[in-house]
């Protein structure tokens, strides 16, 4: 399962209209893709259920590009796997 290619799909479902080649990890999620705060929320639960895994509120304040994503999800699932 490719971290990357799992955050564009929640991407894409949260904002159906997104161009999927603007998705690239150095994309800010506000200014590049119009993604809210809201928006981020969702994101995270659809990435939650795919990872079966907790993102803390904490860890998602700090979330500013679709690299910043991808990095938070493959840190817990290295944690989650050792």
């Amino acid at each position: 399962m490719n971290a990357l290619d799992e955050v564009k799909k929640a991407l894409r479902k949260v904002n159906p209209g997104l161009d999927d080649g603007k998705i690239v990890p150095g994309a800010l999620l506000k200014e590049d893709l119009d993604v809210d705060s809201l928006d981020l929320v969702e994101v995270a639960m659809a990435l939650e259920d795919i990872y079966s895994l907790t993102l803390d509120e904490d860890e998602m304040d700090g979330i500013k590009t679709v690299g910043d994503i991808v990095a938070l999800i493959e840190a817990r699932l290295k944690v989650k796997s050792a």
